[in-house]
């Protein structure tokens, strides 16, 4: 198989309701969608056997932006937001068959830094209800191949994360 690579963006990062989603792209100096998957215990038995637990995979969304000191700026959508859950939409390339959809738990970022140097902050926000979305040219089975969930605290008490290789099994 030849080697495929592409270059993060042009793309879109959307933060909010459909109707009004707050657009951070055109801030952003990187974005990223980052999975960190916990390997399920191994609990020895009685009989000599082991039962191994499902993996769990806690996700978050951020990156970093160019900061703006307007009224309008996105560290002031942060701050108005913070602590609910939104919507988010990722579209790493605009020419690429893939976009991420979930929500996030906004909180907010920080604001100043050097004098006289236009300043970056970082951010990363939990996500929850992750899942591919397929585009035009993405192939058969994309966005049911990889449905994933993750397990947070202020996630619903009924919501289970199955590991990677459960899910990749259901969509056959």
């Amino acid at each position: 198989m030849p080697i495929k690579s592409k270059q993060l963006g042009p793309g879109s990062l959307k933060f909010g309701e459909t109707a009004s989603p707050r657009e951070f792209a055109s801030q952003l100096r990187k974005a990223e969608l980052d999975p960190k998957v916990e390997d399920g215990d191994t609990l020895p038995v009685l009989s000599g056997e082991e039962l191994t637990e499902d993996d769990t995979i806690e996700w978050t969304i951020g990156g970093n932006l160019l900061q703006d000191y307007d009224a309008d700026s996105l560290e002031m959508w942060c701050w108005e937001h913070q602590g609910q859950w939104v919507p988010w939409a990722f579209t790493p390339n605009n020419d690429g068959t893939q976009s991420w959809k979930g929500e996030a738990k906004i909180r907010p970022i920080k604001i100043g830094g050097d004098v006289k140097t236009r300043n970056t902050s970082d951010f990363t926000f939990p996500a929850r209800n992750v899942q591919p979305v397929a585009t035009a040219g993405a192939p058969a089975g994309f966005a049911a191949r990889a449905t994933l969930i993750d397990k947070t605290d202020d996630a619903p008490s009924n919501v289970e994360s199955p590991s990677i290789e459960a899910a990749l099994n259901r969509a056959g």
